[in-house]
């Protein structure tokens, strides 16, 4: 192919890179390019302060034309990172869900612009569709005319559901699907490229045909070329559906600087060596960590990148103006754990609280008085913390961030006792709490579980064939077994969403299988997921006297057997994917649903034996796949015969344990997003807003002995 790129005066344009996906090329003198026996299509790398009048064309196409105009650059320079927008129907999931729409998304793109007046343009690093049909596709497009800014696009694997997916192992033992891109690419043409912004290369990749190997060795033959292309001390940064493994990163001549991706609807940004990795939860819908629907915007001044995560939809109120009603408080302190979900901790007196910062890749372990909330100390970790801490009794504090380290803290100084890295930095997303048996830490994913030493942080022993690498965060724990089922000694049961589909039991000290998973689900990835299968999504409970599980699963909690994986009983919940685990109380199983209502069931039969509607007014949503507001997201706090129910009001409402009946309700005007911790006659609360409070139990109504 000969083809010219021209600017809008119809002068040549030397320099100007070119490329076919494979081979790259330069404009000569005369704006001349040259590329033999073309493949697929060909693009320019469009440079920094020029845009164009169309950026790709067909290969077949005979002598194109590119017209480039100039553009007025704007430093610094910003652009919003969103992700896995998921348009269509929403069938094959659980019901109901909220995924995208062609209608929402073009209203997203408005009310961003509108809300960052600076903004530059949109990336949207895939799944843009739902099933990659055409109709999904044409919405998508059509969408992008809802703003005037430019948006760049690549493809997930949710864009290559065509034809039929079926089940497979990629080529780096992770658990995927079948695809193949052709709605892609009649609609938005290449899957890989790259462009300029003001002294910083962007490369997007296709990282999904790459995994399952149709396309791998083109794409890394074209992305070195790329690179080779620009100047050597030129910064860039990688537009990647998934977090880009070492499949793709190894053996460049430079690391980016910064990735962005999406696929496992989390929030996890991490740095590794120089290359900060952002990974962004869904633009539309809940993250199935329980983020609110996000987007990013990226900002680059022409030294750093820097992000600021913003809720898509964000409450009318803001808590940034409000402070919680500490009236009757026994105290009240200000932490920096503002909007954290996740659960905190009470031990020897010290409140320790969990601490996640994304847009600066960090976290930390927060410890105050909890008699007075005085501030004791404040330990730094290399990333967000997105799981509670346990306590080895009084030694030691662990905890284990987002990037899968595992970390050991002085409960009384804060101090470091040991920090074991993950197995693999890039794969390994750390979001359950560590599991503590017989001296040891369990932690890890079902592609790696290990368990390390609680003096040290050694590895024991580590456990690779459990099942393959998967799609879907790990969020259920392994738990400990002490009912005497399975012999004289503790076993580590393990089941999870998607894996183990079959409760696994293993011995803690050698990691060695006790009890054979048996015969698992034959059915595939997406079946499991529209059937609601009972599979764990939140850590499990065990039964003490039977050794059941009693989970939460997608559509409902259920009890399956220690020894043959039956189900015993089955309770459905109103949202799919609620965020709570179940608790065992001397009365049954308590569980929040966290549509609107608690519930007591018989821990024999799921027999109910009370439900009560719990009225909330709030504008929140953490659901996964949903962004409806909902009433209730924390845990219960048993005391006694009471219930306590933190609402997303703001409201503590009591509840009669053995009869559901409403005892009080006390407003303290910022949402509780993580359950109350009793400490002597208080009951401590982490709101919204960061602020930490103990509030007397007297205040919340009932007899609390």
């Amino acid at each position: 192919m000969h083809g010219t790129v021209l600017n809008e005066a119809g002068l040549p344009l030397p320099g100007i890179v070119v490329s076919d996906g494979l081979q790259v090329t330069r404009t000569d003198d005369d704006g001349n390019f040259q590329i033999d026996e073309p493949r697929g299509f060909v693009f320019v790398t469009r440079p920094a302060g020029w845009r164009t009048d169309r950026w790709y064309v067909d290969a077949t196409e005979a002598d194109p034309v590119f017209t480039l105009t100039a553009d007025r650059i704007q430093m610094p320079f910003r652009f919003a990172h969103l992700t896995d927008t998921h348009l269509g129907s929403g069938a094959g999931y659980p019901q109901p869900v909220e995924i995208g729409t062609g209608e929402r998304l073009s209203q997203v793109f408005r009310d961003i612009a509108s809300a960052h007046p600076k903004l530059a343009a949109f990336v949207v690093t895939g799944d843009l569709t739902d099933r990659g049909l055409p109709e999904q596709f044409a919405d998508f497009v059509a969408a992008t005319t809802a703003t005037e800014l430019t948006v760049h696009s690549i493809p997930g694997n949710h864009d290559h559901l065509v034809p039929e997916p079926t089940d497979l192992i990629s080529r780096n033992g992770y658990a995927i699907h079948s695809g193949e891109p052709r709605h892609y690419e009649s609609f938005l043409g290449p899957r890989w490229y790259s462009f300029d912004l003001p002294g910083l290369h962007v490369v997007a990749m296709d990282w999904f045909t790459h995994e399952l190997g149709l396309d791998h060795e083109t794409q890394n033959v074209w992305l070195r070329a790329d690179l080779d292309a620009i100047d050597p001390g030129m910064p860039w940064i990688m537009l990647c559906h998934d977090q880009p493994w070492r499949s793709i990163l190894d053996g460049l001549p430079r690391a980016p600087i910064a990735t962005f991706s999406g696929h496992r609807h989390t929030s996890r940004v991490v740095s590794t060596g120089a290359t900060l990795h952002v990974n962004t939860p869904p633009a539309m819908f809940g993250g199935v960590d329980n983020s609110p629907a996000t987007y990013r915007i990226v900002e680059w001044d022409g030294e750093r990148i820097t992000i600021d995560s913003q809720r898509t939809y964000p409450p009318r109120s803001d808590v940034r103006s409000l402070r919680a009603n500490t009236v009757q408080s026994r105290w009240s302190r200000t932490t920096p754990a503002i909007g954290q979900r996740t659960p905190f901790i009470i031990t020897g007196g010290r409140v320790v609280v969990p601490v996640a910062v994304d847009d600066e890749a960090r976290g930390s372990l927060a410890a105050y008085d909890a008699g007075s909330g005085e501030p004791l100390w404040q330990a730094g970790l290399d990333s967000p913390l997105r799981s509670a801490p346990v306590t080895a009794g009084t030694t030691a504090i662990i905890s284990s961030a987002v990037s899968g380290t595992t970390w050991a803290h002085d409960p009384a100084t804060g101090e470091t006792l040991w920090r074991r890295p993950t197995s693999d930095p890039l794969r390994r997303f750390g979001f359950y709490a560590p599991t503590l048996v017989d001296g040891l830490v369990l932690i890890g994913d079902q592609a790696a579980l290990r368990a390390l030493d609680q003096r040290t942080g050694e590895t024991v022993w580590e456990r690779s064939d459990i099942a393959p690498y998967q799609i879907f965060v790990t969020l259920s724990a392994p738990v400990v077994d002490r009912s005497g089922m399975a012999g004289s000694t503790p076993t580590v049961f393990w089941a999870g969403f998607p894996e183990p589909r079959t409760p696994i039991r293993l011995d803690p000290k050698t990691g060695e299988t006790v009890l054979s998973p048996g015969i698992e689900s034959a059915d595939d990835l997406f079946r499991v997921l529209a059937s609601g299968a009972g599979l764990p999504i939140r850590t499990p409970v065990v039964d003490p006297a039977s050794g059941d599980l009693i989970a939460t699963g997608v559509t409902s909690v259920f009890r399956r057997s220690a020894t043959d994986s039956e189900m015993r009983w089955s309770y459905p919940t109103s949202v799919p994917w609620n965020p709570v685990s179940v608790d065992l109380s001397s009365h049954g199983a308590l569980v929040v649903d966290v549509g609107g209502a608690v519930a007591l069931l018989d821990l024999e039969t799921g027999d109910q034996l009370w439900r009560t509607e719990v009225g909330a007014v709030s504008d929140e949503c953490f659901l996964t796949y949903r962004r409806s507001p909902h009433p209730l997201f924390a845990a219960a706090t048993i005391v006694g015969d009471r219930v306590l129910i933190p609402a997303l009001d703001g409201d503590i409402v009591t509840l009669d344990a053995l009869s559901g009946a409403v005892l009080g309700r006390f407003a303290t005007e910022i949402p509780v997003l993580a359950p109350l911790v009793v400490h002597d006659d208080t009951a401590v609360a982490l709101h919204r807003d960061g602020r930490l409070v103990a509030y007397p139990l007297a205040a919340f109504g009932g007899s609390l002995s």
